[in-house]
């Protein structure tokens, strides 16, 4: 199979990547390192309004462009490699559901006035297994939720939920505003500086059915493998950018009257962590094909690239912080921001270990 980008692909990825170089960047994870997370919204509101990004996942004629999940990889891509704190990953999974109903939710989405996310796992379940804790029950104005979803990501930004409760029938999706009675937001400490994550408490909280029983375990397992893609061309962007930050120290510092990149040993950290980036990076291009094209092992593949893209990003980061040496063990050195975001990435909609199970029980191994 021969695989390259569209024209069109490739300038989308130019574009992002100056965008955020004009925009983001270093200024940005200094700010983050010495005042901790807050998010830009003036920077949220271009990236919608001036890029579109917001939108690339959404239907056209809701507000988007209706460009495929290639788009989305792409864009992820870059916003890892800038090490972007922001929730457009929380968002564009939020968009996932949504679009399955043609909700008028989506053009807020698109434009950025809105952020959501979506709450899936309850106490003691995953992502992929939910639990049962989450009931909602019909009521005469709509529905009403009660329940404790954890690992919310982006929760403390977003203006509204994706919830995945019981009905008497089934599972189910619903909408719940941020502001609406009953609601408890309760942000915990996140080992990524740049997503937040925490507790999303109901208790018998008004909610609009969005996806109805027939429909929500597909779409909950359609959510997972894009996830897993997502994450993945996530987690590439930074992996690469951690090699770079590593390649660029070993050429200017200078030991023994050399740059210590001349060092066979650092070579070998810098050669390893590329092999395993660029096998991450065809894996999750090729998963995200896989999605747009429905291929039937797109649920093999999108494990595949979760996996790599882990064990990738999780040895750029840790090499790029030993070949910083002392310097690279310091808070005020962004090094730990890669290595942090790589942790809890890695455990984001399924570990490494996981996802390898996943695969060897699709494949009957």
């Amino acid at each position: 199979m021969e695989f390259s980008f569209s024209r069109e692909q490739e300038d989308l990825r130019r574009s992002v990547r100056d965008f955020l170089a004009r925009r983001s960047g270093s200024q940005a994870r200094n700010r983050l390192l010495t005042s901790g997370y807050e998010l830009d919204r003036d920077l949220w509101n271009a990236l919608a309004q001036q890029l579109g990004l917001q939108g690339l996942a959404v239907p056209d004629g809701q507000g988007g462009s209706g460009a495929g999940f290639m788009e989305t990889a792409i864009v992820l891509e870059e916003l890892g490699r800038d090490g972007y704190a922001g929730p457009y990953l929380s968002t564009v999974i939020a968009s996932w559901v949504l679009e399955q109903t043609g909700s008028e939710r989506l053009e807020s989405l698109a434009d950025g006035s809105r952020i959501f996310t979506v709450a899936i796992a309850d106490e003691g379940g995953t992502w992929s297994a939910p639990g049962h804790a989450t009931r909602a029950h019909a009521v005469s104005d709509g529905h009403r939720v009660s329940g404790h979803k954890v690992n919310v990501t982006d929760l403390d930004t977003a203006d509204e939920f994706i919830v995945l409760a019981r009905l008497p029938e089934g599972p189910a999706w619903f909408a719940v505003e941020r502001d609406a009675p009953g609601v408890t937001v309760d942000v915990r400490e996140s080992l990524d500086l740049t997503r937040p994550v925490g507790h999303l408490v109901l208790h018998d909280v008004p909610a609009t059915l969005v996806v109805d029983p027939l429909s929500a375990e597909r779409v909950l397992a359609e959510v997972n493998n894009r996830a897993a893609v997502a994450l993945a061309a996530e987690m590439v962007g930074g992996a690469a950018a951690a090699l770079e930050q590593s390649v660029s120290w070993s050429l200017e510092r200078t030991q023994f009257g050399r740059p210590i990149g001349s060092f066979q040993a650092i070579k070998h950290m810098c050669a390893d962590a590329l092999v395993e980036i660029e096998t991450a990076r065809v894996l999750t291009n090729y998963a995200a094909w896989a999605i747009d094209e429905g291929a039937p092992d797109r649920s093999v593949v999108a494990s595949m690239a979760k996996q790599a893209a882990s064990d990738a990003f999780a040895l750029a980061a840790g090499n790029n912080i030993q070949i910083h040496g002392g310097i690279g063990f310091t808070w005020e050195h962004s090094a730990h921001l890669y290595f942090r975001r790589a942790k809890a990435s890695s455990a984001l909609f399924g570990t490494p270990k996981r996802h390898r199970d996943r695969i060897a029980d699709l494949l009957a191994v």
